[in-house]
């Protein structure tokens, strides 16, 4: 009898793939075991209604992680995920470690890993904030047995960078080590410490403090990852009006000094494996904010990081104007080189790259490269503190004289008392910013922008506020600005009650404003809502919007939809739910129904996934957008299927296909992803564009490919 296609290639890659097996070293250090897990959720503070145990040591190379998680119901262990970084790994049953290096409560790495040994990671930054698209070379293992299911982590101790012996003047180094369990069934969540429900476990400042775990200094500390692509372009894609075939190498090399200096260089690297945009039709006057989603810029991005603005109106580093071009089209980079680390009590990054020039349109002359550069620095003044600067310079469309300079300050304390009060009051997080910025460029001159937030995540009392003033030639060039010439605002304020249950309840009204400097314009918001999210992670939150726009010049909102300058209000109703993703079937969905300037507007999306077992997944989406204004009438609509085939944790493949009415495209995305050895990786990635909007006449497709080898080498 034939074996199913996933058994075959599950029996190759374990023949093919030597796995690193962690062995107890009592020479090298003693293992510590972690087992004082206090419930979060759903009672806080009870005893765990199942064991678990961590024991943590280290190889000479690796931090090794043993994890056992009992069960006396194995048969109801949730684990259908076996793709790595999907989001629903968080859902199902997993383990969860977050490990400050550092022990000063700011930066931190999290590793994740689900019963089906499925990887999940990401970077920890501003004691709280979480970049879930960073990614590190680990091994992970685990399996369901009689008495629960068990993991085996083998994290390389490079990933965290290397520590100087001594260089604490005689103490020994503490890293901060905090560790979470969710079962799904049940709805129970342990934690080693920082239980309190309104925190995650990456929320820092908490941890068992354990001495730091080194790699032999012996080591040069290098790891060189050369590779090699072919990629075949057709005319349209190149933008050349020609077919392009290429072979070219690329080459990456990433040094970890004896005193924790990371430097990272890159020669001639393509992006085209990197995950493909989810399609979206911009409704309104700004441009939309996109994830970065390539591993270069991805590593240390959390030293970057300034001011709180992650996903903001404003930021002064912007990775994506890097290397794409305005539809998101990769291109390569022609060399970067980046170096962070710690020195004379500083935090540091600093990156500088040469983007590729490449052709526009066909018949237009080629983009000329850019030289590009960030600095950025950050001084903790105590645990609380800290101070910041930030510097850019260069613009990655080319053109010359474009700089900016900012400061920032951060405070942040996980026990704050509001003054004058005290007991129960202790315990809360409180998070402010400030930042300054200053930008200059040619035909622009010189112009700034300044910012503050507060934040206040706590059960009980809930809110948050934030203020900023963009001035009318203010250009971050390496960085997105929504818009210049405005003074805008928003905020929150709300109750988060928690039953005894573990259902959270949390009525509140959302704001914001914005006004243009000159007077021209006025908007505003006001949003009272109410949301419902049960112990297993449904969530359902109905609300009621208010709205007002003033404005100075009509705009094309569509093709065929115009909006006359004038004053505009309305208001409409906001419906959102979302089932648990540790379900085989989950389900999201929006309603909207109500005014929309001087007319309505309707949508409705929903988006399905299916996760029959743990080789194969599928998504749904549909979306549709009905607005009907006196000055034109169009409905929006978006699809998009994509197909996930996983048949080990070492071998993922997908196939994404978007259509929208508006740009008349459809899409088709395959990405493929191979680890079949420790030390190399094989990549494969095509996307085809084609135009669908007239029946009648044939458009030639966008075609791109690209096969790519990686190898990591280390010394």
């Amino acid at each position: 009898m034939l074996k199913p296609l996933h058994a075959l290639l599950a029996m190759a890659l374990a023949t093919a793939l030597p796995v690193h097996a962690c062995v107890p070293s009592m020479g090298t250090q003693v293992p510590h075991v972690l087992d004082a897990f206090v419930q979060t959720a759903p009672v806080t503070g009870a005893a765990p209604g199942r064991r678990t145990e961590a024991m943590l040591w280290q190889d000479g190379r690796s931090l090794c992680v043993r994890v056992r998680a009992f069960d006396d119901q194995p048969a109801g262990i949730v684990a259908r995920q076996m793709r790595r970084d999907a989001e629903s790994i968080l859902s199902e049953d997993q383990v969860t470690l977050v490990i400050d290096v550092e022990g000063a409560g700011r930066n931190a790495y999290l590793f994740a890993v689900n019963a089906q040994g499925a990887q999940f990671d990401a970077l920890v930054f501003d004691g709280g904030q979480m970049r879930e698209d960073w990614d590190a070379r680990w091994h992970s293992d685990a399996r369901i047995d009689a008495e629960g299911w068990s993991a085996e982590l083998a994290i390389p101790l490079s990933v965290f960078g290397r520590t100087e012996p001594g260089r604490d003047a005689g103490s020994i180094h503490q890293w901060r080590i905090n560790a979470e369990r969710w079962m799904p069934r049940g709805s129970e969540r342990v934690r080693l410490t920082g239980i309190s429900p309104d925190r995650q476990v990456y929320s820092l400042g908490e941890g068992v403090a354990l001495p730091a775990m080194r790699a032999p200094q012996e080591g040069w500390g290098l790891r060189i990852k050369p590779s090699l692509r072919a990629t075949g372009e057709s005319a349209l894609a190149s933008g050349t009006g020609e077919q392009r075939y290429r072979l070219e190498p690329g080459l990456e090399l990433f040094h970890e000094s004896q005193r924790g200096v990371r430097t990272t260089a890159a020669f001639n690297i393509d992006f085209g494996e990197a995950e493909v945009d989810q399609r979206q039709v911009n409704l309104t006057r700004f441009e939309l904010f996109l994830p970065e989603k390539r591993e270069f810029f991805l590593q240390d991005a959390g030293r970057f990081s300034f001011g709180g603005l992650v996903s903001s109106t404003v930021t002064p580093y912007y990775s994506r104007r890097i290397g794409l071009d305005e539809t998101g089209r990769a291109r390569s980079l022609d060399a970067g080189l980046k170096v962070t680390g710690q020195g004379a009590g500083f935090d540091y990054g600093v990156f500088g790259a040469r983007v590729a020039g490449g052709p526009t349109e066909p018949g237009q002359p080629d983009q000329s490269s850019a030289d590009v550069a960030v600095l950025r620095l950050a001084r903790p003044l105590d645990a609380r503190h800290r101070i910041g600067l930030i510097g850019t310079h260069g613009n990655p469309e080319g053109s010359s004289g474009s700089h900016l300079w900012g400061l920032d300050y951060q405070f942040r304390d996980t026990d704050w008392s509001p003054p004058g009060w005290s007991g129960a009051a202790g315990g809360k997080t409180l998070d402010a910013y400030l930042w300054w910025q200053q930008s200059t460029n040619a035909g622009l001159g010189r112009d700034g922008a300044w910012g503050a937030r507060v934040e206040y995540p706590n059960l009980g009392l809930v809110g948050s506020a934030e203020v900023q003033r963009i001035e009318q030639h203010f250009l971050p060039a390496l960085g997105y600005l929504a818009e210049a010439g405005v003074t805008r605002g928003q905020g929150d304020i709300g109750w988060w009650h928690r039953t005894a249950d573990g259902t959270d309840f949390t009525p509140g009204v959302d704001w914001n404003f914005r006004r243009r400097i000159d007077g021209s314009e006025h908007s505003w918001l006001l949003n009272p809502e109410v949301g419902f999210t049960t112990p297993a992670g449904d969530t359902f939150m109905a609300e009621m919007f208010f709205e007002s726009d003033e404005l100075a010049s009509p705009y094309a909102m569509l093709p065929g939809v115009d909006v006359a300058a004038g004053q505009y209000r309305w208001h409409y109703l906001f419906g959102y739910m979302e089932t648990a993703r540790s379900r085989p079937v989950w389900a999201h969905a929006e309603l909207r129904h109500g005014g929309y300037y001087d007319g309505n507007r309707n949508d409705q999306i929903l988006n399905l996934g299916w996760q029959p077992g743990p080789r194969w997944g599928w998504q749904f989406g549909l979306a549709r957008n009905a607005i009907d204004l006196p000055g034109g009438s169009f409905t929006v609509r978006t699809a998009s299927v994509r197909l996930d085939y996983t048949p080990t944790t070492l071998l993922a493949s997908s196939l994404l296909l978007q259509w929208d009415n508006v740009s008349h495209e459809a899409g088709a995305s395959a990405r493929l992803r191979w680890r079949f050895t420790p030390d190399a990786d094989l990549f494969f990635s095509l996307d085809r564009l084609g135009y669908t909007g007239d029946g009648r006449r044939y458009e030639p497709m966008q075609t791109r490919g690209m096969l790519k080898m990686v190898w990591n080498l280390e010394r």
